[in-house]
């Protein structure tokens, strides 16, 4: 990212990768990020 688009962002999340991918596009990107935080939601 860019300083200026950094600097307006009130959060910014890596998501750790391996292997030889170097980035992912935004659909996937929130796909996984979405289900990481479904994961640590209790059920009721």
């Amino acid at each position: 990212l860019g300083r200026l688009v950094s600097e307006t962002c009130d959060y910014i999340l890596s998501i750790p990768m391996s292997g030889a991918t170097e980035s992912l596009n935004a659909g996937i990107a929130s796909s996984v990020v979405l289900y990481a935080i479904s994961q640590q939601r209790v059920a009721p």
